[in-house]
């Protein structure tokens, strides 16, 4: 792996960024007749296939709880003075996954992608005194199904399989944290899914596409991070005691997911544990499944590309902040 750690790294990416950023914007992405967000929900997802995916709509029998004391959202978050997400010491970057062993190792390091997540966010939730962000956790392993206790648009649960091409949050699924304490809001990742950035089938729909600019591990951690963010959000939701109303509204919702793993990135660049082409592999990724119009739910590439640099490098070349996700893309409650 290069080993980053000047201002003149970050300029590269941000030039890297920005062209293909730019690039895409003349580009349009397969988009899929697929099951959409209710707007009356607290959910939203990441496609591993270039598609919208499923909505989650909570069962009117569900009772969300929070940890954290209503009414304490924003709080000491605001456009002037918030806390910065702190940068853990973990190992994450290993670049130890194969073709020949991603079945065996893929499970374990998306397990280390929400570790690490969870060591990121939880601090800084703490500091703010906004209760425990970890989700629940579901892996779906080859040969298994997942019932989710969200809905599509037809009202029927959703059924995830280890090779549906979607990852998820649902915001009414109980499973277990990385703890082990079983959880309301959960991330719920296909493993088969995941396999496939490294065997081949990741978003594999022409010939261009076997390239492989998708394969490697950044790949897997940008789309479990973007799930993370959802799960954020509706943890930050829960302890301000927000409505629907007051949550992100429109592509906001998916924006704001893009922005906050972009926050979660930066602490793996201030790692030295980040190369050009582990970014380059984020945006390539974030321009295949980035709609191609706006209006339409997730963001085009242009927009989608431009929340994950917000939240990598904030509004100036630095290291973005979770406020300035916030102030963007949750004025609602932020602005």
């Amino acid at each position: 792996m290069m080993r980053p750690g000047s201002a003149r790294f970050r300029l590269v990416v941000a030039i890297a960024v920005t062209a293909i950023g730019l690039a895409a914007c003349s580009t349009g992405g397969d988009d899929e007749a697929v099951p959409t967000r209710s707007p009356a929900t607290t959910t939203a997802t990441t496609s591993a296939s270039g598609s919208s995916t499923a909505s989650s709509t909570p069962r009117s029998s569900t009772t969300r709880s929070s940890s954290a004391p209503t009414g304490s959202v924003p709080g000491d978050c605001t456009a002037g003075n918030c806390p910065a997400l702190p940068v853990p010491t973990s190992s994450l970057m290993q670049g130890q996954i194969t073709a020949g062993n991603a079945q065996q190792k893929v499970p374990a390091y998306l397990s280390s992608v929400l570790d690490d997540l969870d060591g990121t966010w939880g601090p800084w939730f703490d500091e703010l005194g906004w209760g425990n962000p970890d989700p629940g956790r579901v892996l779906v392993a080859s040969g298994e199904t997942f019932r989710s206790s969200c809905t599509d648009t037809d009202d029927r649960d959703t059924v995830v399989e280890s090779d549906t091409p979607n990852a998820f949050f649902c915001p009414v699924d109980v499973a277990a944290d990385g703890s082990g304490q079983r959880v309301e809001g959960s991330v719920i990742l296909p493993v088969e899914t995941f396999v496939g950035i490294w065997t081949g089938t990741f978003l594999v729909q022409g010939p261009l596409d076997q390239i492989g600019g998708f394969q490697g591990e950044f790949t897997a951690a940008t789309v479990v991070a973007h799930e993370y963010g959802h799960a954020v959000v509706d943890r930050i939701a829960q302890a301000g005691g927000l409505g629907p109303r007051s949550e992100p509204r429109g592509e906001n919702a998916e924006l704001i997911a893009d922005c906050l793993a972009g926050n979660w990135a930066a602490t793996v660049l201030k790692r030295h544990q980040l190369s050009i082409a582990d970014i380059t592999q984020a945006v390539a990724l974030l321009q295949k499944i980035a709609d191609p119009a706006p209006g339409q739910g997730h963001g085009t590439a242009t927009q989608r590309i431009g929340a994950i640099s917000l939240g990598f490098f904030g509004p100036s070349l630095g290291q973005g902040q979770p406020v300035n996700c916030f102030t963007k893309y949750w004025p609602e409650v932020f602005g």
